[in-house]
């Protein structure tokens, strides 16, 4: 009986060692630059380069083994592009012209992103004698896009010397998708300091699953209304505006 009970208590002695160790919570801080750029699903808009951006987050861990973590946390995400399309614009001001001409927008955006990540983290082992792990992240990314303002630029089909000037304004309501969500992945290594504070560095990979453009901004909101062609009325396009945005981030933190 004595024996079946110190046994019992070394087994629950042991469960608790690697639950403080391995299925603790951790909080911490993260930050890091993204580069940012733009695809059209439709081919509606061409992408024109790679943007910087920047995050900033609080992370949440929790490991239910001793390899395996739940991430996730709070970010904000100013993220950035620019992309170009065709519209018509009714360009009266140049030289008396009063019909709506065909030409090419030039935007570029800067948009802030609230979104909560839910990642399913993979650890291995310590490497060699030092406290350093690697790890892998596999999951996504849901939020609220808060804000967006652009910089549009309208040049004439033909004629490059009439162009609008550079017009930067907030993009109308109701314009952008104010519901966010991406795919994600990505890797890294940590190292522990002590034994409940961690620094990791790593790199991820995101992409948006959902039009960053409104279905309601399609011919309705300020930009996309003045396109016609032929006898179409106003806003009707051969082409919906589907952009997805990717980027490629690095983040470091540091984990209590």
């Amino acid at each position: 009986m004595k024996k079946s009970l110190l046994f019992v208590g070394l087994l629950l002695a042991m469960s608790l060692t690697a639950s403080a160790q391995y299925k603790g919570f951790s909080f911490g801080l993260k930050m890091g630059p993204s580069f940012d750029w733009t695809v059209s699903k439709t081919g509606a808009a061409t992408n024109q380069g790679v943007k910087t951006g920047f995050d900033l987050g609080v992370v949440a861990e929790y490991y239910f083994a001793e390899n395996y973590a739940i991430v996730t946390g709070v970010n904000v995400d100013f993220l950035r592009g620019q992309y170009n399309y065709a519209d018509k614009r009714n360009i009266s001001a140049i030289d008396s012209i009063t019909d709506y001409q065909l030409g090419t927008v030039g935007r570029q955006y800067k948009s802030t992103v609230y979104e909560i990540p839910l990642m399913l983290q993979m650890v291995t082992p310590e490497i060699g004698n030092l406290p350093l792990r690697a790890y892998a992240q596999v999951g996504g990314a849901f939020g609220y896009t808060q804000s967006v303002k652009v910089k549009d630029n309208f040049t004439l089909e033909g004629a490059e010397n009439y162009a609008f000037e550079d017009d930067v304004y907030a993009a109308t309501k109701g314009e952008y998708n104010p519901f966010h969500a991406s795919l994600r992945i990505g890797a890294g290594a940590e190292y522990a300091f002590l034994e409940s504070t961690r620094a990791f560095a790593g790199i991820y990979f995101a992409h948006d699953f959902l039009n960053n453009i409104s279905s309601g901004a399609q011919g309705i909101t300020n930009n996309y209304r003045k396109w016609y062609n032929g006898n179409k009325e106003l806003g009707a396009r051969d082409l919906e505006l589907d952009l997805r945005q990717n980027r490629i981030g690095i983040e470091v933190g540091i984990l209590f």
